[in-house]
């Protein structure tokens, strides 16, 4: 049975050079940042690792994952995309992640209504039936931890949302910088 779920995105504002990663563009991000672009400010999508040569490390403010983290498979592959945002975010960068709250042998349907600042919605349908896939807001921690400081955490009706901060260049480079 597919449920409603209902995001409000009204107050959200994205400040300076924003990176939007996903593998499908919705154009939620773009109509949110469209409002607030100015003349020093720059939105850059990348949907894929095809993208990834295009992106200067240390060059932007933002990050935002919408919903991109459950479309990887592999906790491996989710860990190399979130290093790969703390080189490209600047010092004091910030990550954006809304994503499904799903676990192993876990499934997800839900019709997504998302309120936009211009007072519009937007609306999408999210499955994912995949039962040996992890996307849980606990393993998204797990990943993070060593390159960002979670600010702010939110759960509800099966999908959280997270801010989290860059972590300044440590003493003990090794887990950051190590390839």
């Amino acid at each position: 049975m597919k449920r409603e779920v209902f995001i409000n995105l009204e107050k959200e504002i994205f400040k300076g050079n924003l990176l939007d990663i996903g593998f499908s563009n919705h154009g939620i991000i773009y109509n949110i940042c469209k409002q607030y672009i100015d003349d020093r400010s720059c939105v850059e999508y990348v949907e894929g690792k095809q993208d990834k040569n295009k992106i200067k490390e240390g060059s932007y403010d933002t990050c935002v994952l919408f919903f991109t983290l459950s479309g990887i498979k592999l906790t491996e592959s989710k860990n190399k995309l979130i290093k790969d945002i703390y080189k490209f975010l600047k010092e004091d960068g910030l990550l954006y992640i809304w994503d499904i709250d799903k676990g192993f042998l876990k499934t997800f349907n839900s019709k997504i209504n998302i309120l936009l600042p211009d007072k519009s919605t937007k609306t999408i349908n999210f499955r994912d039936l995949n039962i040996f896939k992890n996307s849980d807001k606990e393993n998204t921690m797990k990943i993070l931890k060593p390159y960002f400081k979670i600010t702010t955490l939110k759960s509800s009706d099966n999908i959280y949302y997270m801010v989290c901060k860059r972590r300044g260049k440590s003493e003990d480079e090794s887990n950051i910088s190590r390839d």
